[in-house]
C-alpha cells in the first residue's frame, strides 16, 4: 500500500479547486458582500426653517393660508413654497417647506 518509495501512500487528491476557479468565485461573490456590508453613514445637514407655523398647529387651515400666500414665480423660501406639493417619496413638506 505505501508509495514507489514505500514512505506514504499514494494520494491523489480530487477536491483541489483550479487557482482561475477560486478567482472567479471570488469575483461573483464579491457584489454580495458588499451588498451585506453595513453603509457608511454621512453626516446629513439639518436645516431648521423659519415658516409662518414654525411651533404651530400645522394643520389644513395653516396650509390653506401658506398656499395663498405662495407666489410660484418668486424663488422658493421658508415662507413661499407650495405645501401641498410631494417629494418623489410622497413626503410633503414641513410649516417652512422642507422635506423629511
Amino acid at each position: 500500500r505505501g508509495g514507489s518509495d514505500g514512505r506514504r501512500p499514494d494520494r491523489v487528491s480530487h477536491n483541489r479547486i483550479p487557482t482561475k476557479m477560486k478567482l472567479a468565485l471570488a469575483l461573483l461573490c464579491a457584489p454580495a458582500v458588499a451588498f451585506m456590508a453595513p453603509a457608511q453613514q454621512t453626516a446629513g445637514v439639518v436645516m431648521y426653517g423659519n415658516g409662518k407655523y414654525d411651533d404651530k398647529l400645522w394643520d389644513m387651515a395653516a396650509k390653506k393660508d401658506v398656499w395663498g400666500e405662495w407666489d410660484p414665480n418668486s424663488p422658493r423660501s421658508d415662507m413661499n413654497f407650495n405645501p401641498f406639493e410631494r417629494d418623489v417619496n410622497g413626503n410633503g413638506p414641513d410649516c417652512s417647506g422642507y422635506f423629511p
